[in-house]
């Protein structure tokens, strides 16, 4: 059972799916969250995802990473992702060295303005 607070919301105004989540994930979480947030790329027809992740805590081995991002890099290769982190952490460097060898177009921020800013500065669909 998952242990993690989840909220996922959609600005017209910017064309931005805003995904929150806080606890503690699984590696199978992500993936779930991903996934999720793929269907309301389907739904929206958004290319933009922010996801703040400053508040959650990964439950798993950085090598699970080698299995979470081919499945990730399927859902969202055509997104930009704009990540909300606490800090510089080992996990979060390395999603996004995962992420760029699977043409994932992702970037870490330390604070919610800076990666909204970003995203609404990229090519919509």
């Amino acid at each position: 059972m998952s242990n993690v607070s989840t909220c996922i919301t959609y600005d017209a105004s910017t064309s931005l799916i805003m995904m929150t989540l806080r606890g503690t994930a699984s590696a199978q979480d992500v993936m779930n969250f991903y996934q999720i947030a793929q269907q309301y790329v389907s739904i929206y027809g958004s290319n933009k995802l922010l996801v703040d992740v400053s508040e959650l805590t990964h439950k798993f081995p950085a090598s699970d990473l080698l299995t979470i991002m081919p499945a990730v890099s399927k859902w969202l290769s055509s997104c930009f992702i704009a990540r909300v982190v606490s800090f510089d952490g080992f996990m979060h460097d390395l999603f996004l060295q995962k992420a760029q060898r699977f043409d994932i177009k992702a970037e870490n921020f330390d604070c919610f303005n800076s990666a909204k800013n970003w995203l609404v500065n990229q090519p919509s669909i």
